[in-house]
């Protein structure tokens, strides 16, 4: 049992931060310093593989989205966790790319810092509890919407995506060959059924979903 429990404390683990910072490459190995099961390289930018690599660590404070999405599309299957990431910024980032495994605010403290880069290599998921919060009230919006957008009839769907595009109920009617009433009632009926207040709130949530004509 002993040279068990050895063999598991020697173990390293590599952790990449991808950052501009030296100042933050500074800050991260102070960090772990006295936590030998982690080794610490920085680099500005990848190229090619990336190796063997138990965590990367993206500076969201050195990059744009774009530039954090590209790094993280090019990093794989590698856990991912953000560092120096602002609330906002994480929360655009996560609904981009759900793959993200951790957050870690610029106040985040050592010990703090340590138990997650400690979660996250072990597969789990290291969330701070307000961002965890925004996250989850935003996919019962999406799921509400979703549901919404399923209860539409296809007629309903046909005419919201024409309004849309800024057709009048009149327009709509030629188009599809039927009378205006029967437009305006589908469209009170598409109104309901999404929650919306008038045609281009409703039209809206129609396109946004990509619901098919």
């Amino acid at each position: 049992m002993n040279d068990v429990a050895s063999a598991l404390s020697a173990i390293t683990h590599q952790v990449m931060l991808l950052s501009r910072s030296e100042l933050l490459d500074s800050a991260l190995r102070h960090h772990l310093g006295d936590q030998p099961a982690y080794r610490v390289h920085r680099s500005g930018h990848l190229r090619g593989n990336v190796g063997e690599v138990d965590l990367a660590l993206v500076d969201a404070g050195s990059y744009g989205q774009d530039e954090c999405l590209d790094l993280i599309r090019q990093l794989g299957d590698v856990p991912v966790g953000l560092i120096n990431a602002s609330d906002d910024k994480a929360r655009r980032l996560l609904e981009l790319r759900p793959s993200i495994r951790g957050v870690f605010r610029p106040a985040t403290s050592r010990a703090t810092f340590v138990r997650g880069v400690r979660t996250l290599i072990a597969g789990g998921d290291w969330l701070p509890r307000p961002l965890m919060e925004k996250l989850i009230h935003r996919y019962r919006q999406l799921t509400r919407t979703s549901q919404a957008i399923e209860a539409l009839t296809l007629r309903e769907r046909q005419i919201m995506q024409l309004a849309g595009k800024g057709l009048s109920n009149a327009a709509i009617a030629a188009e599809l060959h039927l009378s205006t009433h029967t437009v305006k009632s589908h469209v009170h009926n598409a109104l309901h059924k999404l929650g919306a207040s008038n045609r281009a709130q409703g039209a809206a949530i129609v396109l946004g979903a990509g619901a098919p004509a």
